[in-house]
């Protein structure tokens, strides 16, 4: 029995699965995004919608796997079997894709006619569903701030969960050296940061280059493992940095920095809505498209809070902000700054809000 054969006799079942927001609704779809973020439960679910012999699911990367002789084999076998749905994860494109009814591809490049799918961590709404022994909004927040937004770990019922963190993230990042300059920009969450003063850092404990720092920078931020986001028309001045999970620089250091930890938590949620953001001197985020400014200031009342805004007023005029929305833990409130609606919300409902 070949390869394929053996592949196509497989059957495939999610043991344990969540919804997801995104879900699969063209005929041609490429997944891509974040390692270990649920891509392959998220199409093993999908294919729950067919009939076993319509299927044929291939991983390229799976060691068992010999890619030259799918590539020599799987045109005929399409057509000898009554296959409707391929999926291959990993696709390489080393050879040339059969023609079949439905195809779901895992890889990082865009194919013409393919519709696009981006799989991030969980948000704060997933992460309900996902968590099935809490009900309490609040507690769930607090569970949420502690163990981050993979679903692997949120399902893990490890007593150690920083562990099980460092251990996904040595899965994740594999090169040891990028592991180390990852787990340094880890100590500058949600702060201005310049490649050049982490480098001056890293350079008296490992060796390495100023160039290769800034190639392998470059390879971690396409693969959307950390964000380096621009300040609002300075395209040169120092970038705020902000990683995949909030949660991981826990895993990572000692230093306890919840602020740090509830801004990244923030800037996720407004990526994950593919906005292109900023921060301003003033203004933590800053959406330009939507004249949209974000604050997070998660412990002071609403008097402190419209005394911080007031100062900074003639910013906010400047960049002529039509909507500002300040992000709590607990307060709420709504007031206005000039002709400009505040709105104070807990990160709670603000993270659920449409």
């Amino acid at each position: 029995m070949n390869s394929l054969e053996i592949l196509y006799e497989t059957k495939h079942k999610n043991m344990q699965y969540f919804a997801r927001k995104i879900s699969i609704n063209s005929k041609k779809t490429i997944i891509n995004g974040v390692k270990k973020a649920g891509k392959t439960f998220l199409i093993i679910d999908y294919l729950q919608n067919f009939d076993d012999e319509n299927v044929l699911y291939i991983d390229l990367k799976d060691e068992r796997v010999e890619n030259k002789k799918i590539a020599q084999n799987i045109h005929k076998f399409i057509k000898l079997n009554p296959i409707k749905i391929l999926v291959i994860e990993n696709y390489d494109f080393s050879f040339e894709l059969p023609n079949v009814e439905e195809i779901i591809l895992t890889c990082d490049k865009k194919i013409e006619n393919y519709e696009i799918l981006t799989l991030y961590p969980l948000d704060f709404e997933e992460f309900i569903s996902f968590d099935k022994r809490h009900f309490n909004i609040e507690h769930l927040f607090n569970i949420y701030t502690n163990i981050g937004s993979y679903p692997q770990i949120v399902l893990n019922n490890s007593n150690n969960i920083y562990s099980a963190m460092q251990e996904l993230l040595h899965v994740m990042i594999k090169d040891p050296i990028e592991f180390l300059i990852f787990k340094k920009f880890s100590e500058f969450q949600s702060s201005k940061i310049s490649l050049f003063q982490i480098y001056n850092q890293l350079k008296t404990s490992i060796k390495i280059s100023k160039d290769n720092l800034y190639k392998k920078v470059k390879k971690l931020e396409s693969e959307k493992m950390l964000f380096l986001v621009e300040k609002y028309n300075s395209p040169k001045a120092n970038k705020k940095l902000f990683l995949i999970d909030f949660a991981l620089k826990n895993a990572l250091t000692f230093k306890k920095e919840f602020l740090k930890r509830f801004e990244n938590m923030v800037f996720l949620e407004l990526m994950k809505k593919d906005y292109k953001i900023y921060y301003t001197d003033f203004i933590d985020l800053y959406i330009p498209q939507k004249d949209y400014g974000v604050f997070c200031i998660p412990f002071l009342t609403e008097d402190l809070i419209k005394i911080k805004l007031q100062k900074i007023l003639l910013h906010v005029k400047e960049l002529e902000l039509k909507k500002i929305e300040i992000v709590t833990i607990g307060n709420e409130g709504e007031f206005w700054l000039k002709n400009i609606k505040c709105t104070i919300l807990p990160y709670w409902d603000w993270a659920l809000q449409d």
